[in-house]
């Protein structure tokens, strides 16, 4: 029985052009059903006249155990499913997260509500990498092939579907150690054999080159950092999907920028103490001074909190557009990720508004709104190796009622009417509200 109908829609399945006055059918979580003058007796129908149907967008990198802001506001529980209910709302359907400990994982997959959540459990990094320097003692570490074996079997008891490894020896310089070879070796080589895909923080073209030839991946979760054609060539040729993540520049100019943070559409996306820290004139120096000193050590203060340092960030974001183009032109297929939550003094990031202005930033940067969708959607799902991504019958009924055309329009997409997942159709308000209690219960579910 067909539970669900859309109907009279411009209709964009992720693959080929869109089409007009197209029906959708929808029985469970499952698309039945696409063509025009379908038969729609008995469904609940949803009348998608001047809008556009979409498949559900993946957020390939979004890290769901972090708060933004967090750092701020110690002692602050975990606001999963807050933060859940929030990529439902703005039609991210799909999310892939690149590192995150075992307790977090199963908290957030057991939450009733919310996108599809994949991850690729705990992230593998020497002692002193990065992770150990930003998260504080979150993550083992791994210096020998077996400890490498351990946390391997550690990952797949996780349930993720690939391994992040670390390829990074500083944002501005030589600051982090990088793995012994035959350490990256045995994390390759085991992650082979339980068929677990490689994805690798890697940006400066050496970085990448490692990543590549020596460390298998499959993905680099962020992209080139500036454009080099040696390495776009060869990402190309091994047929490597590099994530986007220019959302990690962008925000930078928030901390400057207050009138970005007044934008009502965050009013209902974004928990109230997120949003309070974000728009703290405080927090905004003291997050530009220890961001900087992490990225240059012994950065002055007063450099840090000055306009030369946005000038630089900006430069950066607009360096790395270029170097995307030249990947996307050397063949590379480029997929959406936000970064979202990534590191607690980062207020700006925020879970589900930052997916949509990765999209807008991606066309800033020079592709079309068709571009991004497609690096959201059907490029994610390939990557993913998942059944996402597209629509089509017998696949997932996950997918978005766009007012307006966001093939035209990438803006569009906040203007969602509807957001399909596994086949319940909300608006986005019903998404966000939160689930009714229990009979019988005295207190709200979250």
């Amino acid at each position: 029985m067909v539970l669900l109908a859309i109907t009279h829609a411009r209709l964009w399945t992720g693959e080929g052009p869109a089409r007009e006055d197209m029906d959708i059918l929808v029985s469970g979580d499952r698309v039945v059903a696409i063509g025009q003058g379908l038969d729609t007796t008995g469904a609940e129908v949803i009348d998608a006249r001047g809008a556009t149907v979409i498949p559900g967008l993946v957020d390939s990198h979004a890290h769901l155990s972090m708060s933004p802001g967090a750092a701020y506001r110690p002692g602050e529980p975990p606001a999963y499913a807050e933060h859940l209910r929030a990529y439902l709302a703005c039609g991210v359907t799909t999310v892939l997260d690149p590192a995150v400990g075992p307790a977090a994982s199963e908290a957030i997959a057991r939450e009733p509500v919310g996108p599809r959540y994949l991850h690729l459990g705990m992230p593998f990094s020497p002692e002193g990498g990065y992770p150990a320097v930003l998260f504080d003692g979150a993550f083992p570490m791994v210096d020998t092939a077996a400890e490498a074996e351990a946390q391997l079997d550690a990952v797949v008891a996780q349930g993720a579907i690939g391994i992040k490894m670390t390829a990074e020896r500083g944002f501005l310089g030589p600051t982090w150690p990088m793995f012994e070879s035959e350490v990256a070796r045995a994390i390759r080589e085991g992650a082979a054999r339980r068929e677990l895909s490689v994805y690798v923080h890697a940006m400066s073209p050496a970085e990448q080159q490692l990543a590549i030839e020596e460390y298998g991946a499959r993905a680099t979760v962020h992209p080139l950092e500036r454009p080099h054609s040696k390495v776009a060539t060869l990402a190309a040729e091994r047929g490597v999907y590099e994530v986007t993540t220019l959302s990690v520049l962008d925000m930078m100019g928030d901390a400057w920028d207050r009138s970005r943070l007044d934008d009502p559409f965050l009013d209902a996306r974004v928990p109230a103490a997120e949003l309070a820290t974000a728009r703290s004139l405080d927090v905004s120096r003291q997050f530009r001074i220890r961001f900087a000193q992490v990225v240059l050590p012994g950065l002055p203060a007063l450099f840090a909190t000055s306009g030369a340092a946005r000038a630089i960030a900006a430069a950066h974001l607009r360096r790395t557009g270029r170097a995307l183009r030249q990947l996307h032109g050397a063949g590379v297929v480029l997929v959406m990720g936000s970064d979202a939550g990534n590191w607690p003094i980062i207020p700006y990031l925020f879970h589900g508004p930052s997916s949509l202005r990765e999209l807008e930033l991606i066309v800033d940067a020079g592709f079309s709104p068709e571009q991004a969708l497609t690096m959201a959607t059907r490029n994610a799902g390939r990557m993913l190796d998942r059944d996402v991504g597209t629509l089509h019958e017998g696949g997932p009924a996950d997918l978005l009622v766009v007012d307006g055309n966001p093939l035209d329009d990438i803006r569009a997409l906040r203007r969602l009417r509807h957001v399909v997942r596994a086949g319940e159709a909300r608006t986005p308000a019903g998404w966000l509200s939160p689930p009714a209690p229990p009979p019988g219960s005295t207190g709200a579910s979250r």
